[in-house]
């Protein structure tokens, strides 16, 4: 495991999902502002009964063209902070993230909105490298897409449906074949 002074790491892998399966909890709705031209993300998370959560993150890859190693810095800002911010050019996504146990293991389901309403993401942080490879998904999931680029946050910001017609098909074909 990477150790970072004021990063946090994360170890994802990343699943297609056909429908939102039964045992979600927790709803909270994320609206996601990718500032251009930098790595650096505003984030707000509503959730009911808890007070509003501003952040600025930043996400760096461990190893460059692996994407299941993340270190990501957050800082928690004040309204005033974050209105400054979001006057920056940004591309934005919206979801509202549920979150699941599989198998004894945290995850979240990612039901996204907007112009990418259809698209349900199963995100399993598996907090560890070792366990990336032993994590096996749930019967109901899709194909993965951890390795997509396509599916990461970032290029998903400011996209739709339509967008993603092409990496959707692709993803489903290397599903069927590897079936």
């Amino acid at each position: 495991m990477v150790k970072a002074k004021y990063s946090v790491g994360e170890y994802e892998r990343r699943f297609l999902l056909d429908h939102v399966p039964q045992g979600v909890t927790n709803p909270r709705t994320i609206i996601d502002r990718y500032i251009e031209h930098t790595r650096l993300r505003l984030r707000t998370v509503d959730q009911p009964g808890v007070a509003t959560d501003r952040k600025l993150g930043h996400k760096r890859r461990v190893v460059e063209d692996d994407p299941t190693a993340i270190m990501h810095t957050s800082l928690y800002l004040d309204e005033r902070e974050f209105g400054v911010l979001a006057a920056l050019p940004a591309r934005r996504l919206v979801k509202t993230r549920w979150t699941i146990d599989v198998a004894g293991r945290p995850c979240s389901v990612n039901v996204f909105e907007e112009a990418l309403a259809g698209l349900i993401v199963l995100e399993a942080d598996l907090g560890d490298p070792e366990l990336l490879a032993e994590f096996g998904p749930p019967p109901w999931a899709g194909p993965e897409v951890t390795h997509d680029e396509a599916f990461t946050g970032a290029a998903l910001a400011g996209k739709s449906l339509v967008d993603l017609r092409s990496a959707l098909a692709a993803a489903h074909r290397r599903h069927r074949v590897n079936r």
